[in-house]
């Protein structure tokens, strides 16, 4: 018979976390959002995939009063659930431009919207500013609030206001934890490491390409970018196919030199970055923060082929990583999955080490074949075995055959015992009838 297999543990969990975060919604209302999840994780329009986040709170006006510049606009309000499925489909659309949703459970009303941070492109977006620790224990005490979002790779992350979080993994990845924030975050420090500006001005430039490639992360399209040293010079042609700007793009200009800035240019310019990132081929960036070109395209390596498993843009991100020009720095890679990774040449020299924890391949080589992997657990599963020492249940049959033995002895000592206290009875016995027959004849 067929075994069916159940994500049972996420349910369970969800349930679990809801309870906690927001118990004002019964187990019908929760289901509502886990019978949905994987349809949320895996939503395509017209053939491309939306990543959506979701905002679930009891009162969404203290979010919008709270997080500054935040825009809500309401869409339905309904007595009940019952159109959970349909409100939600329709307003996924909007998600591409960067709004979320929300659902807010009212008393009496459930109310669907979408809501957004309207700010310049160089701060916070909304869930930027709900992944604030501070901003969310703030709104935790005026609302219940879960925001859900969707990840990539099959995985959507849950985050409480109370500080619970949990990720719904359907994949079947090993892979415990997934740091797309980070490995952005990785990326954007390495791109601006020689711009030389103020402390403020920094994290600007910073935060905007941080939106940049969330957005792009966001909206699912694969893409690779090279990052160059600034004073980087292809003499060898290694990226002679596609097109470079005769005068890079230089975003931190924008606002380096003065205290304004303009606001409508800068989205211009940055419509143009997250364009090329789109475009097929490569998009050049070096470590002053430029853009140099885009729609490169070179020819993969034979190694890089035959190690890495994978599409074409994965195999050109390790061609370049092998490539020995040392003013190359790295590259940041995501795929149409939403997988993503931001690797320098210097990670390549990295030995990694295989760690096995509960059964589980941590840090594996990327070049480990699975077959490799599960031999390697299998090995150390049974050297674990027979280092370890016999636990109480093993030696029992042993203590238990000694114990019968022991229990003789101390029976026969309890007779022992017995049989003395009868002799000494039975000599009392004597003496007390001698003591008698002496006084009989003393009398007579």
């Amino acid at each position: 018979m067929e075994k069916k297999i159940f994500f049972e543990d996420a349910r369970k969990s969800m349930l679990e976390m809801f309870s906690y975060e927001f118990p004002l919604l019964t187990i019908n209302d929760v289901d509502l959002f886990v019978g949905m999840f994987y349809h949320l994780i895996n939503y395509e329009e017209e053939g491309t995939k939306i990543r959506p986040n979701l905002i679930v709170t009891s009162n969404i006006n203290s979010l919008v009063k709270n997080i500054s510049h935040t825009q809500k606009i309401t869409f339905y309000e309904d007595e009940d659930t019952s159109n959970f499925r349909a409100h939600i489909k329709a307003l996924m659309c909007f998600c591409i431009r960067g709004w979320n949703i929300y659902i807010n459970f009212g008393e009496g009303v459930v109310e669907y919207g979408i809501i957004k941070r309207l700010v310049s492109i160089k701060e916070p977006s909304l869930i930027q500013s709900l992944r604030n620790k501070s901003v969310m224990d703030g709104l935790s005490k005026k609302t219940n609030l879960i925001l859900i979002q969707v990840q990539g790779g099959g995985v959507g992350k849950l985050t409480g206001g109370k500080g619970t979080n949990i990720s719904v993994c359907f994949n079947l990845n090993s892979q415990s934890e997934y740091n797309w924030e980070n490995e952005i975050s990785d990326f954007v420090e390495s791109s601006v490491s020689k711009l030389k500006t103020t402390k403020r001005k920094l994290e600007d430039i910073k935060q905007m390409l941080t939106n940049i490639f969330r957005k792009s992360l966001s909206n699912s399209h694969g893409t690779i970018c090279m990052l160059v040293d600034k004073d980087y010079k292809d003499k060898n042609g290694f990226l002679a196919d596609g097109t470079w700007l005769k005068e890079p793009i230089e975003f931190g200009k924008m606002f380096i030199k003065s205290n304004t800035y303009d606001e409508s240019k800068l989205r211009g310019l940055a419509d143009v970055l997250t364009t090329m990132l789109d475009f097929d081929g490569i998009t050049v960036i070096d470590n002053a923060g430029r853009i140099r070109a885009y729609n490169v395209f070179i020819e993969n390596s034979a190694t890089a082929s035959k190690k890495v498993i994978g599409g074409a843009r994965r195999r050109a991100a390790y061609t370049i990583l092998e490539n020995k020009n040392k003013k190359i720095i790295g590259v940041y890679f995501q795929s149409q999955d939403g997988d993503n990774f931001y690797k320098e040449k210097s990670d390549l020299r990295k030995k990694k080490k295989i760690k096995i924890v509960g059964g589980e391949v941590v840090n594996e080589n990327d070049e480990m074949l699975p077959l490799e992997i599960i031999a390697k657990l299998q090995q150390t599963k049974k050297s674990e075995e027979e280092k370890k020492p016999k636990t109480d249940d093993e030696k029992k049959p042993k203590a238990e055959n000694k114990e019968p033995k022991k229990e003789k002895v101390e029976d026969k000592k309890v007779e022992k015992s017995e049989d003395k206290k009868v002799e000494k009875t039975e000599d009392k016995k004597s003496d007390d009838k001698t003591k008698e027959k002496v006084a009989k004849d003393i009398e007579e």
